[in-house]
């Protein structure tokens, strides 16, 4: 009778129902904050996306950074002052944390305004506003000052510049995106960083005013 023992071999019968069990397990690993995309609508409240942005950079570690999507001038404002207010944030703990941006639109660059604004990590960034600084307006055209961002860049000087509004902080960023374009046979891999800056408003007889301020980094490949 003891010869029975051995057929108990069908336990491998549950074995094979801990497969489907091992992939909840392995969601975790590949996870890693990989591909997360944070939508930002014109009503987004940036601080709320800020504190957003920061558990994701923060629980990303080594792996890959969020996105930012949004789509429209109101929402490309809102997106950009929330990364701003995260930057801010980030540069605070210790050891500090930088973050930069690289826009990149889905449609025609003149027509369109759907972006993703890719976030990675940086060391910490020092750049504050000049007088040499570029501005973009509701009607500057974003072409025009891409041009005008890649002239800086091939001549190797410090490229930034300051806005504020929906409408221009569209324009600023689409700029930026362009002069990638322009530079991208050069090797040349274009990114911002953006802050806050209390500056003068010429336009409001020189009274203090909030300006996004965008520094743009190039890196050559």
């Amino acid at each position: 009778p003891r010869a029975a023992a051995p057929a108990r071999p069908p336990p491998p019968q549950p074995a094979a129902r801990t497969q489907p069990y091992a992939r909840p397990a392995r969601k975790p690993a590949s996870k890693e904050m990989e591909g997360t995309t944070l939508k930002v609508s014109e009503s987004t409240v940036p601080n709320k996306l800020a504190g957003a942005i920061c558990n994701v950079v923060r629980e990303a570690g080594s792996g890959l950074m969020p996105s930012v999507l949004a789509t429209g001038p109101g929402a490309i404002n809102q997106a950009i002052k929330g990364i701003a207010i995260a930057r801010k944030y980030l540069l605070e703990e210790s050891p500090p944390i930088d973050i930069v941006v690289q826009p990149v639109f889905e449609k025609d660059m003149r027509s369109g305004s759907n972006v993703s604004l890719v976030l990675s990590k940086s060391i910490p960034i020092d750049c504050e506003p000049t007088e040499d600084d570029l501005s973009a307006k509701d009607r500057t055209d974003c072409f025009k000052l891409a041009g005008a961002i890649a002239g800086r860049i091939r001549d190797g000087g410090d490229v930034a510049l300051t806005t504020k509004g929906p409408v221009p902080v569209l324009v600023a960023v689409k700029a930026i995106a362009l002069a990638q374009e322009y530079t991208s046979q050069e090797n040349m891999d274009v990114k911002f960083a953006v802050q806050f800056r209390d500056l003068e408003d010429p336009e409001l007889g020189n009274t203090p005013s909030t300006y996004l301020h965008f520094a743009v980094l190039v890196n050559h490949d």
